[in-house]
């Protein structure tokens, strides 16, 4: 457990640190799950991750093919990692 959960805390700071204005939701998921695979070593998540911004980071499992994260990201508005 604690091993797993230094991952996903890494993986959450890599995203952190990449977000910028103009990236689309889908990118920053692909970046959380990039560092969670193939730099953690892990071969599934124990949830559907959910990555929204604006009035999609109001959404409750946000992130699945009825609802794309698909939005653009913009300076100034709420993003949710989760």
């Amino acid at each position: 457990m604690r091993y797993v959960v230094k991952v996903s805390c890494e993986a959450h700071k890599t995203v952190m640190k990449a977000v910028h204005a103009g990236m689309m939701e889908y990118e920053a998921e692909a970046l959380f799950r990039q560092r969670v695979y193939a730099d953690g070593g892990c071969r599934y998540t124990s949830y559907t991750c959910i990555c929204g911004s604006g009035p999609n980071s109001a959404i409750l499992h946000y992130g699945h093919a009825g609802a794309p994260n698909s939005r653009e990201l913009a300076q100034g508005i709420p993003f949710v990692l989760d």
